[in-house]
């Protein structure tokens, strides 16, 4: 979060009354329960980091940052994701600051929302992830996405995406995370056989943000499987690099096989998901 140069964080005591004002009128259900219980027990910090100098005079216009940790757990349910989340609102709102995702710059991807917190701390992962699109050769992208360490994982990243398929790579890469979060999952590790990822229907509905079977499924099965390999060559801690299942024929290309995932999922190209008419697109 960013405040005001000036700006002196209050004694916790005064804090704490503050947020739990704040989980009180904007939490419900068992998170407001859960995330109470975590600010009670000291499980959320927030720590004071002046950006300048700490005997130097503060100048206009320069900011200081306040950083807000909470340890969460594994699965669907992110209570430490929604505590942090909550202390940083709540303190933005006492301090006269902005709440900001340090991965993300606000000139490529926008001011991020605040998301309402779910009663029951679930998380669509088009809420939380940022999918950047970069071009690379002979009209190919490179998608990847941004957020993942949120909850504690490595981004997820498709190479060699052909232009057509971008936005199908980029709804895959959503369900894929998304898997990935509710399930528990540990990433493999470095130079570890590569593991499979099984992505269903509902994970995808849920992934986009809306709710498990509301699209019809036409000819497809529901499912597809989904290769995770933890790709250590361009970045530090590393991607998860997805491709297709392992041992599965020969693909043209990186394009025939994201059309294939697609059949598995929804049916032929005459299904209703093919041409984007179900979600207004991914992550943004």
């Amino acid at each position: 979060m960013r405040v005001p140069a000036q700006i002196e964080v209050p004694p916790r005591e005064r804090v704490e009354l503050s947020v739990r004002r704040w989980i009180m009128r904007e939490l419900s259900g068992w998170l407001q329960l859960v995330v109470a219980e975590l600010l009670e027990d000291g499980s959320v910090e927030w720590t004071q980091d002046a950006v300048f100098e700490p005997r130097t005079e503060p100048r206009p216009g320069r900011e200081r940052v306040i950083a807000v940790r909470c340890p969460d757990r594994k699965g669907p349910r992110r209570p430490g994701l929604w505590a942090a989340l909550s202390v940083a609102h709540a303190l933005a709102e006492l301090l006269g600051g902005v709440v900001v995702d340090p991965r993300r710059s606000a000139a490529t991807f926008g001011v991020c929302a605040r998301v309402r917190a779910p009663a029951d701390g679930r998380v669509h992962a088009v809420n939380h992830l940022c999918i950047p699109s970069s071009r690379t050769q002979r009209d190919q992208r490179w998608l990847s996405t941004v957020g993942m360490a949120h909850f504690g994982l490595p981004d997820l990243e498709l190479v060699a995406v052909p232009n057509a398929q971008a936005q199908l790579g980029a709804r895959l890469l959503l369900g894929v995370a998304q898997h990935v979060i509710d399930a528990s999952w540990s990433p493999p590790r470095a130079g570890a056989h590569p593991r499979e990822a099984l992505v269903t229907v509902d994970e995808l509905h849920w992934a986009l943000g809306g709710e498990p079977g509301t699209v019809p499924i036409t000819t497809g099965r529901g499912w597809t499987r989904v290769a995770v390999e933890l790709d250590t060559s361009r970045a530090w801690p590393g991607t998860l690099r997805l491709g297709p299942p392992l041992g599965s024929r020969h693909w043209r290309d990186t394009g025939a096989w994201i059309r294939g995932a697609w059949t598995d999922l929804f049916g032929a190209p005459a299904g209703a998901c093919w041409a984007g008419a179900c979600w207004a697109g991914a992550a943004g």
